[in-house]
């Protein structure tokens, strides 16, 4: 699959509106409406690393500490919360708030609001930490009030904007925004490494295509053509997302956030929609000038050190004419996932490299993993017959080319009539995890990319949704039990031996009853704190959520309590949203607060509620 780059907005224009005008129908342009399938969960490298920095003057030392849970070693993820030992930053609650931990109990040092006005009725904030500035990436979708007039988008909804800031915290007491960057889209990922900030977005066009009363009651071929007309006014700005950037007190600046010279399009039409990955070293604040796109949608990001790959799941073609007709369930070969892949190494821009397709979709990133310049990608092939499921599930193996991402080897036949829960790569090593009845783990030898072959099978009752390497040849798996008609029972905890690749086996067991964890669909919610053995991992059941706490021992999994909030929620149900270890202490942090207790005893230690 190849890319063609452009030279001017002027060939930008032409070619969308060559793409457009066959495919414009009365209700506007169809195409770029994801469907969520699956939850996003799998395997994750080296989740709690302990880090002692030095001390600095007169602040406190700090202690030993966990990180966020990442699928990859030194490729950092944006996270509800951070802690470097000294404070606890946390973007929960709606505020980025700043958090003494290096006392007795939590005490909050400073306190800055993200998003202003009521027009923002919804946002999303995650952050990172940088030294003494923070990242904080904010998705703001913007509501419509119910008297307003209808209008169809490219994307299938109003447009979306992303917000960027760099946050000064060196006098944790008054964090300082430096610099801001607004975006049109939605921000599907970023990653940092070596405080280098890849941000991917994903834009819709701006093009709307008005609906009144009175449209309705109109012939189709009659709007068909009145939106061709909207389609031949349209101006480059229509079409590619712009931004706002603010430094300091400065007067905001404007513009369009791609250059048409750094964008490119797929040789096959991939979509209306503009992929744009940003760089930017928050000690040097932000730049919209190091950002490069493709013309393409995109709704998985995943990133080893030196590449960036996003991919896109396709139901059958969503580019047809937009007639609102009901379509078709695509056939199984009609599921395709695309991937596009840049290079990330360095500090430099990201540079487009290839593209490719496999057949099936995915769960989500953690299907997809690079070693040693080979892509490996887990998939699922849905097939019902209408009485029977014969879906099965694959292993592609790729690697870059001239041709694009090209398949060197394949294997399939993985849990026909399942679906794929959970995918973990450690090297040239990979388990996949299936489920319908009962829980295949396979094993698989990645060794020789262009031959990719099972090596052993364990069947059990219930599914793991999140794998995670607890040393010593031991795998931990986070789920649910089961009955043998495959009835989920209650949220387990489960240990592995796969020291013999042949032969995986079940250790041990903690299952609680009627329960789930957040960490099946999100793994940075799952704690593996390796120096005192302990594994916490959030529980949701009838009753409200709680913290998890279980012991690791050589073979078994052993419940040391569950942690609860001492003061009860004022608005309902909260969620508990991260688990943090600073030192002896074990951190809840909650939608309106954050709590500490004993990581020995789990006694609690205090509370800060989120004022």
């Amino acid at each position: 699959m190849g890319l063609t780059s452009f030279d001017a907005c002027e060939d930008v224009l032409d070619h969308l509106k060559d793409e457009a005008r066959d495919r414009v129908g009365p209700w506007g342009l169809g195409g770029n409406e994801m469907i969520a399938y699956a939850a996003d969960g799998a395997a994750r490298v080296d989740g709690a690393e302990s880090f002692a920095a030095e001390d600095s003057g007169g602040q406190a030392p700090a202690q030993p500490h966990s990180a966020t849970n990442v699928q990859e070693a030194g490729v950092d993820e944006p996270d509800i919360a951070k802690t470097d030992g000294r404070l606890l930053v946390t973007a929960a609650g709606g505020d980025l708030r700043i958090i003494d931990v290096t006392g007795a109990a939590p005490r909050e040092l400073g306190r800055l609001a993200l998003v202003e006005g009521a027009e923002q009725e919804y946002a999303d904030a995650t952050v990172f930490l940088a030294g003494d500035r923070v990242v904080v990436l904010v998705r703001q979708n913007t509501m419509i009030a119910y008297d307003a007039a209808v209008s169809y988008y490219p994307g299938g909804g109003p447009p979306s904007t992303t917000a960027v800031l760099v946050v000064d915290i060196s006098d944790p007491a008054a964090p300082m925004v430096e610099s801001r960057l607004e975006v049109d889209g939605n921000y599907l990922d970023a990653r940092m490494i070596d405080e280098t900030v890849r941000l991917v977005v994903t834009s819709y066009p701006t093009l709307a295509f008005p609906m009144t009363e009175e449209d309705l009651n109109r012939p189709e071929d009659e709007l068909t053509e009145r939106n061709r007309v909207v389609v031949e006014e349209s101006t480059i700005g229509d079409w590619l997302p712009s931004y706002t950037f603010t430094s300091g007190d400065a007067e905001p600046v404007t513009g369009q956030l791609v250059d048409c010279e750094r964008l490119s399009r797929p040789d096959d039409f991939a979509g209306y929609s503009t992929l744009s990955v940003l760089t930017f070293d928050p000690a040097d604040g932000l730049s919209p000038d190091e950002t490069v796109g493709v013309l393409t949608d995109g709704d998985t990001v995943y990133a080893s050190q030196d590449r960036l790959y996003v991919a896109t799941t396709r139901w059958g073609d969503p580019f047809g004419a937009d007639d609102r007709a009901i379509r078709p369930m695509p056939r199984p070969g009609e599921i395709t996932t695309g991937i596009h892949a840049f290079d990330i190494t360095g500090n430099v821009p990201a540079r487009y490299l290839a593209s490719g397709e496999v057949e099936g979709r995915i769960i989500g990133r953690y299907a997809m993993s690079e070693y040693e310049g080979v892509l490996r990608v887990a998939t699922t092939l849905d097939s019902w017959t209408g009485t029977t499921d014969t879906s099965e599930s694959r292993l592609y193996t790729l690697e870059e080319s001239d041709d694009g991402l090209v398949r060197l080897g394949q294997v399939g036949g993985l849990g026909r009539g399942e679906q794929i829960y959970a995918v973990r790569y450690f090297g040239d090593t990979g388990y996949v995890v299936t489920f319908r009845q009962v829980d295949p783990l396979y094993v698989l030898d990645l060794s020789d990319p262009a031959n990719p072959s099972v090596t052993g099978e364990l069947k059990i009752t219930g599914y793991s949704a999140y794998l995670h390497d607890a040393g010593d040849d031991r795998l931990i798996g986070v789920g649910q039990e089961a009955s043998a008609e495959g009835q989920t029972i209650g949220a387990q905890v489960s240990l592995f031996d796969v020291a013999d690749p042949a032969a995986p086996a079940k250790l041990d067991g903690h299952v609680v009853p009627d329960a789930w964890s957040q960490t099946e669909w999100d793994p940075q919610a799952f704690l593996f704190w390796a120096d005192t053995g302990q594994i916490v991992v959030p529980i949701e059941t009838a009753t409200g959520s709680s913290a998890l706490v279980v012991q690791l021992g050589d073979d078994t999994v052993t419940e040391q309590g569950q942690v609860s909030r001492t003061e009860a929620p004022r608005d309902g149900w909260t969620w508990l949203r991260r688990t943090i270890v600073v030192g002896d202490t074990l951190y809840t942090v909650w939608q309106d607060g954050v709590q500490a207790n004993g990581l020995a005893d789990l006694e609690p230690r205090g509370w800060l509620a989120f004022g």
